[in-house]
């Protein structure tokens, strides 16, 4: 086994017992990480009290935020935390609700090509079945490698990715601004681009989530969370600007058709969805933050 120094990221937000159980599933890796990082992200439960009494035993660096900067600040701002205060070879990324098999780790590392990004094999719950909304996605080309067992991918989520110090700082971070939703589809594609990425099957993880389901505004029935929709069109615009006009026009039709298939559906709270896809599009017109470096070491 090879001693590359590995830094775990893991955001929180009010779901302390999702968050023990995570942690105990990361001090049984079989492969040793040099330092876990749990970011905070100002929760209003008891996840502050329970972190400032955790006994970390130095494996663990508690970062208590004052302010919720949704899951991409979260995640930059640990990654760039990580960066300042180690010297680590990779970044295992991951949310609370994330629960890897004691092997997960174990099985990235044994990858040679890890430049670039490596995405686990996420299952959902205590099944066997994929979690929908963390598979990545596939390279056009993504059976290259697969006799090896892996394959090519554009993109993927922060439920298990680990990415390089050197695609890092190459790269950049996660962008802050997109707060929550599509920021690890952009992190993740704007690495693979350069450096590649690979999807490791062996490398299991679970997400335990209530639901087994996408994110789809059509089925959408939770009014408290109707609001994160206008951040996933606005960061989607954003990133379809990003690929060019033909992106962007396809862009456009799936806005229309959007609207058009909610006000025709058989769905609750049309209007409040309608303005939400409205709002995030005008904004996504003009949402233009910038990539945020870091000094390379």
């Amino acid at each position: 086994m090879n001693n590359d120094k590995v830094a775990t990221i893991l955001v929180t937000f009010n779901r302390l017992e999702l968050l023990k159980k995570s942690i105990k599933k990361l001090e049984q890796q079989t492969y040793q990480i040099s330092k876990i990082f749990i970011i905070n992200n100002c929760s209003t439960d008891d996840t502050a009290e329970y972190l400032n009494n955790f006994n970390n035993n130095n494996l663990f660096q508690i970062i208590n935020l004052d302010n919720n900067i949704g899951g991409a600040g979260g995640f930059s701002y640990g990654l760039k935390e990580s960066h300042n205060q180690g010297d680590y070879d990779f970044y295992w990324i991951m949310d609370d609700d994330t629960m890897p098999e004691p092997t997960a780790l174990e099985e990235l590392m044994q990858v040679d090509c890890k430049n670039g990004v490596l995405a686990s094999n996420v299952l959902w719950g205590n099944t066997n079945s994929p979690a929908i909304m963390n598979v990545p996605e596939p390279d056009r080309y993504w059976t290259t490698g697969s006799l090896d067992g892996l394959n090519k991918i554009k993109s993927t989520s922060f439920v298990s990715m680990l990415v390089s110090n050197n695609a890092l700082e190459e790269c950049g971070l996660p962008i802050k601004e997109f707060f929550i939703w599509g920021d690890d589809v952009e992190f993740s594609r704007r690495i693979i681009r350069k450096f590649g990425g690979y999807f490791v099957p062996n490398s299991i993880v679970r997400h335990e989530t209530k639901n087994n389901t996408t994110v789809d505004i059509i089925e959408e029935n939770n009014p408290n969370r109707l609001g994160r929709y206008f951040y996933a069109v606005r960061n989607k615009m954003f990133m379809d600007k990003q690929d060019g006009i033909k992106s962007l026009l396809k862009n456009e039709c799936s806005y229309f058709m959007l609207i058009f298939k909610i006000i025709f559906s058989k769905n609750e709270f049309k209007i409040e969805k309608i303005k939400n896809v409205v709002k995030g599009h005008l904004f996504g017109i003009v949402f233009n933050p910038k990539i945020r470096y870091i000094k390379n070491k």
